[in-house]
Order: structure tokens, then C-alpha cells, then sequence
């Protein structure tokens, strides 16, 4: 069965972008190599994430979308818009990601944003968390984890240094 791995960078103190979404300062930090990206997305049937994250991900891309060759779903209040590549949808994600987990091979990758993460943590549906710290402080943006996020007791089953990043992964306790 699928796993649904959230699978994300943050700064040092906890953020996803800064407060208008942008994500310039993730780029400005030295890895090494992809630091584990392709490998990782080898083991991904099927993307999750929010409609600001993925016209973030076009806006980084110019308007050319790096997941095209796996079913990608964009949670949005507005379901009725239509892009190639992708399904727009307001399915509670607790239902798709129900449904997932039993249509596709792979495991289900939760990009993101906050808003999302939350959702997904509010109904425990997350089983891996792995993240990559950037050596940056943003002092203000978007939290990993929003205010009012669920309570959760993990477990660190891995941590390396990839470049000036620090890569870790938590699996529920």
C-alpha cells in the first residue's frame, strides 16, 4: 500500500516560503547534487499539494510542469478550473488520499503548503516527514506547520548533512 510522504525543505525557523509565496532564498543555499530528489521521486505514484504551491512550482519552471508523467491533484476551493497535467479538486483530502492508496503504485507525495500539511496531520494521514533545513532564517513567511496544527509524536529514523542542508527523516512514533 501507499505511503503518503510529505517531502519539503524549510528554513531554520520553520518556513516554506516567504509570505508571498516566493521561494528565492531555497535556491541560494549550496546542496549536494539534487540532495536525494531523484532518487526519491523514483518512489512517487501520485502529488498533492495546494493551488498556490503549484502556481508557485509553474512560476519557478516558467510554465512548464516538472510532474507531468504522474497523476498530480491541486486542492483548491475553485475546482472548476482546468490545466494539462493536472486535476484541480475540492475532495477532502482524507477521500483522495483514500482513494489514492488504492489506484496508484507508489507512494503519494504531499508537497505542500501549510494549509495542506495541516489538513493532512489534523486526520493522521502522513507516515513518512522529510525534510531538508536550509541555514536560513526568514524571521516572517509561511509556516511549515500553521498555527492550530495537530499535535504529533514522531520518531528520527535518519538525518545527513547534503551540502549546507541538513536532511531528515521522521516516521509517525
Amino acid at each position: 500500500m501507499s505511503n503518503v510522504v510529505l517531502y519539503i525543505a524549510t528554513s531554520l525557523d520553520g518556513k516554506i516560503a516567504r509570505t508571498n509565496d516566493q521561494l528565492d532564498w531555497l535556491f541560494e543555499v549550496v546542496g549536494q547534487g539534487d540532495n536525494g530528489y531523484a532518487d526519491f521521486f523514483q518512489t512517487v505514484g501520485a502529488v498533492i499539494m495546494g493551488r498556490k504551491t503549484y502556481e508557485e512550482v509553474l512560476r519557478l519552471e516558467d510554465n512548464h510542469y516538472p510532474y507531468a508523467n504522474i497523476p498530480n491533484y491541486i486542492l483548491t476551493r475553485s475546482p472548476d478550473r482546468e490545466a494539462e497535467h493536472v486535476t484541480f479538486t475540492d475532495e477532502p483530502i482524507e477521500q483522495l488520499i483514500e482513494r489514492l492508496k488504492q489506484d496508484i503504485d507508489g507512494d503519494i507525495w504531499l508537497v505542500g503548503g501549510g494549509e495542506i500539511i495541516k489538513a493532512a496531520m489534523a486526520h493522521d494521514l502522513i507516515d513518512s516527514y522529510e525534510i531538508a533545513i536550509a541555514p536560513v532564517v526568514l524571521g516572517e513567511g509561511i509556516s511549515l506547520f500553521p498555527e492550530g496544527t495537530k499535535e504529533k509524536k514522531l520518531k528520527l529514523t535518519s538525518q545527513r548533512a547534503s551540502g549546507q542542508f541538513v536532511m531528515v527523516t521522521y516516521e509517525k512514533a
